[in-house]
This record gives C-alpha cells, structure tokens and sequence, in this order.
C-alpha cells in the first residue's frame, strides 16, 4: 500500500469522525466503514471491529469533556449501559457468520438513509418531530424494563454493524429519560466508551481487528474529539449534521458502487 493509503486516509478518517462524533454523538462507523471497505480494501468484519476501536476511544474523550462541563449523568444509565454491554458482545458473535456481501448491502443503505436525513432534516429537526408525533408514554411508565429493552438493542446493533451507539443512546436519553440534548449527548458519548469498548474486544479476540488503522485513527480521533467537544455549545449542530451528511451519503452510495465492480 502506498503512504497516503497507509496513513493519510486513517489519520482523516479519525480526525473527521472525532470532530463529527465529539461534537453531536453518533458513530465513527459512518466514514470508518466505507473508507476501509472501500479506499483501503481491507475486510467488512475487520473493518467494524476497528471502527467500534475508534468510537471507544472518541467516546472517553469527549465524554470525558462532557463531564467536566456537568452534562453527563450516569446515574439513571447504569442499566443500559450493563444492558448495552450483553448486547454487544452478542452482536459480535453474529458477525462473521454474517455474509460479506449482505453485511455490505446493509451498512451501505444505512449509510444512505442516514446521509439523507442529516442533510434534509439536520439534528435538531429530527428531535422535535419525534416529540411532537410519537407518544412514548409506554416507555415512560415501564422504565427499567424499557432501559433493558433498548440496551440490548442498541448493544446487539453495535457489536453487529460495528456502529458506536451514541446516537441510538441519545434517543432513548431524550425521548426516555426526557434529558436535555446536550446532557443526553454527554451521557450517550460516555456510555458509548463501555458498549462499543464491550463490542471492539470481542472483535478483537475474534481476529476481526486492523491493529495499525485502529492505533492511527484512534490518536487521530482522540484530537477530533477533544477540539470538537471543548467547544460543543459554540457548535450549529444542524449545520455540522447537514455537512457532514452529505459525506456519509456519498461513501454509502460508494460502499453500492464497490459491490457492482
């Protein structure tokens, strides 16, 4: 491989999903994914392990921030996050029993659907349409069996598709917990640490791992996270989503393109 192909693209790959991630929660697994599938040629089931690799350490990061600005609160998380962890190391176990080929079709057209959202509706919009159309009073009134619930979920689908679980914990933290956004990012981003963590070590003892793209851009990510993060609130969030969902969307029609050839 060449030195752009071997450095360059891990190191932004990293920085740009630490910035995007730090800033407003999600995964590393939007732009990680395509790039190693796709640019660097390497393996799908590789490939999640070391994006789950990388959420881990954006995770501590800028939840770390988040913390030090009090908008994190674990103490109603401590079920999904033991929830979440059973998740992911199930997930994980599914993976390479999963089809290469279907485990590109599917991480690719949610890439798409992901892209086209970000760009059409931004963040915030997202947020208050839930809110205003979907009665979530269920999950309310049932709250440890609903925390269980979507633990497990969103555990199993981060072990699985390698994606970190942040935004996924940020729903339940804003429709469930009824936190406000910022503290719901908080918290997401620290429980991300301990779901992806739980889902890259499996990986990891599994074989599904790229040790030197997981090193790179997880230093890299580690930087995007901490300048992303520290100054969050001075961030338009819509804006950032809506360029940042154009990206997604491109890599995810290129993850369709890649089948084809």
């Amino acid at each position: 491989m060449t030195l752009d192909i071997l450095f360059i693209l891990p190191i932004l790959a990293g920085f740009i999903s630490g910035v995007f991630v730090g800033a407003a929660s999600g995964t590393a697994a939007s732009l990680m994914l395509p790039i190693l599938t796709v640019f660097m040629g390497h393996p799908i089931y590789k490939s999640i392990g070391t994006s789950l690799f990388v959420d881990c350490f954006i995770g501590i990061t800028a939840g770390l921030i988040f913390l030090k600005n009090k908008n994190v609160d674990l103490t109603s998380s401590t079920i999904l996050i033991i929830s979440g962890i059973i998740g992911a190391v199930l997930g994980s176990q599914f993976t390479a029993r999963t089809p290469q080929f279907s485990l590109n079709i599917i991480i690719g057209f949610f890439l798409v659907i992901v892209g086209l959202n970000f760009i059409v509706n931004g963040i915030r919009k997202n947020v208050d349409f839930v809110k205003n159309k979907i009665n979530l009073d269920f999950f309310k009134s049932h709250l440890k069996k609903s925390l269980v619930f979507f633990g497990l979920i969103i555990g199993f689908s981060s072990g699985f598709f390698g994606v970190g679980s942040g935004a996924m914990v940020t729903m339940v933290m804003v429709f469930i917990l009824t936190y406000d956004i910022h503290t719901a990012i908080g918290t997401s981003l620290l429980v991300m640490f301990f779901i992806a963590g739980a889902g890259a070590t499996t990986h990891f003892l599994n074989n599904e791992f790229i040790p030197h793209v997981a090193i790179i851009s997880g230093l890299s990510a580690i930087v995007g996270a901490f300048i992303s993060s520290s100054f969050a609130n001075r961030i338009d969030e819509d804006k950032l989503g809506r360029f940042v969902g154009f990206i997604i969307l491109i890599l995810g029609f290129l993850m369709f393109v890649k089948l084809m050839i």
